[in-house]
């Protein structure tokens, strides 16, 4: 029996039981290598994910400046910034000289506007230097793309100046470099507006007075020690007054106390004493050194000096804006709002306000500081046009110049939410050139604020 089972199940085969096992076998290697590739396709899933998690956000600067390529520099950054899905903010490193000319401070805050417009955000730093400010703000915030306009140095500043692409580069050597083309027919700086804040002191008569006093006082002093100590030269002791001088009161009357302390050098404490020598070696060097001294002592000061003015005033806009921002987030609904608005904006430019919102189809006065509201037809006409088109409108702007009053879209993503309207008394420019970048910054706040309100509107009709 067992020899008969034995054989039997050695028995070879049927054809037909061969074909059903060869299907069987290629039925479970197709499922095993199906298996294998999701396996596979699940891992590279993963991987992928994993990727796209952990690789770092890519980051867009754009150093606006003064220049004719701030709007190139905006527009080829928000081409990048849309094209690689990429975050980006607009920069303005304000320099003393940007701040003493009114025509660089408005090209800046122009295409500060224009960059918020498309997006971004922005913010205006003072330093001294446009590479020194470019460096610490990246070294505070990493970019991995900078946009740039075309260099304006030209002539003998070249020679002195070194270029702020290339040191930017050499300190961050990832970093990748666009310059956008300047446009053309744009100046680089004009005279003739109303903003100055420079800070050089005010020469006054009085100040070459003090300048002479301090002479006086220091050949006092010498003419004490010369007593005591004997004829020694005593030319040192008037590098005090000409420091004094140049430090306080500026270059010019530093300069009268260089002439004062020559003379009087050369008069009463040179030997032979009376007499005027002007010609002598001593004095030629005398002079040569305190007009050095003279000099150098107040291209300094006034240096330091602006950086004081501008980093005070950056501070206090700072202030001002956390402020309004507060004031903003407290008010509950519409007219709340406006009142906010007409109050901080007419505070910082000293001007006229009226904020108008959409309200069934029609634009309505929501709050103003003039009571009652002069309002002529070309300011409708320019309010009817911001309001269509989202940009500003009015006087100071290329749209409807003749119109009495500016008017500035608030808009944000949702669109246009509501209109900010100015008026100066005098008829000129309710946005000065020195004011435009905080301009600027107050009308995002004040459009976020309009954006708070639309969507709470929307959450009570649901």
């Amino acid at each position: 029996m067992s020899r008969s089972r034995t054989r039997r199940h050695r028995r070879p085969l049927r054809p037909g039981h061969r074909r059903a096992e060869h299907e069987v076998n290629i039925h479970d290697r197709k499922s095993q290598c199906r298996t294998r590739r999701n396996n596979e396709a699940g891992m590279s899933e993963d991987a992928s994910a994993s990727e796209l998690i952990g690789r770092p956000e890519t980051r867009i600067l754009a150093a606006v400046s003064g220049s004719g390529s701030g709007e190139s520099v905006v527009r080829l950054a928000a081409d990048l910034a849309t094209a690689m899905g990429a975050s980006w903010h607009a920069v303005f490193i304000e320099t003393p000289r940007s701040a003493r000319d009114p025509a660089i401070a408005r090209r800046a805050a122009d295409a500060l506007s224009l960059a918020a417009r498309y997006g971004a955000t922005v913010s205006n730093e003072p330093d001294d230097e446009v590479t020194r400010g470019l460096t610490t703000h990246l070294e505070a915030m990493p970019a991995d793309h900078l946009v740039v306009g075309t260099p304006t140095t030209v002539g003998r500043h070249r020679w002195f100046r070194r270029s702020t692409v290339l040191s930017v580069q050499e300190r961050f050597p990832g970093l990748t470099v666009h310059i956008a083309p300047k446009a053309v027919g744009v100046a680089d700086g004009t005279v003739g507006s109303e903003a100055d804040i420079s800070t050089a002191p005010k020469v006054e008569p009085r100040h070459h007075l003090f300048a002479l006093g301090l002479v006086a006082i220091t050949l006092g002093l010498a003419e004490l020690v010369s007593l005591l100590l004997g004829g020694r030269p005593l030319n040192l002791l008037f590098l005090f007054p000409v420091i004094a001088a140049a430090a306080r009161f500026g270059l010019a009357p530093a300069l009268t106390a260089t002439i004062a302390s020559v003379l009087g050098f050369d008069f009463f404490l040179l030997q032979p004493r009376f007499h005027l020598e002007l010609t002598a070696p001593v004095m030629v060097v005398t002079l040569a050194a305190l007009l050095a001294v003279a000099v150098y002592t107040s291209l300094v000061t006034q240096a330091l000096r602006n950086r004081v003015a501008l980093s005070d005033r950056s501070a206090k806009e700072n202030a001002r804006i956390a402020t309004f921002s507060q004031v903003l987030a407290r008010a509950a609904d519409w007219q709340e709002t406006a009142a906010a608005i007409c109050d901080e904006f007419a505070g910082v430019l000293k001007t006229e306000v009226a904020v108008f919102r959409n309200r069934a189809g029609r634009l309505e006065l929501v709050g103003a500081t003039m009571t009652p509201l002069t309002w002529g037809p070309i300011d409708q006409a320019a309010l009817d046009w911001c309001w269509e088109h989202g940009e500003a409108a009015g006087r100071g702007t290329p749209t409807i110049a003749s119109a009495e009053w500016r008017v500035e879209p608030l808009c944000t993503s949702l669109g246009v939410l509501a209109v900010l309207a100015l008026v100066r008394h005098d008829g000129r420019d309710p946005i000065r050139a020195d004011r435009g970048v905080l301009f600027n910054t107050l009308v995002s706040q004040a459009a976020l604020a309009h954006e708070r309100l639309i969507l709470e509107d929307r959450l009570r009709a649901d």
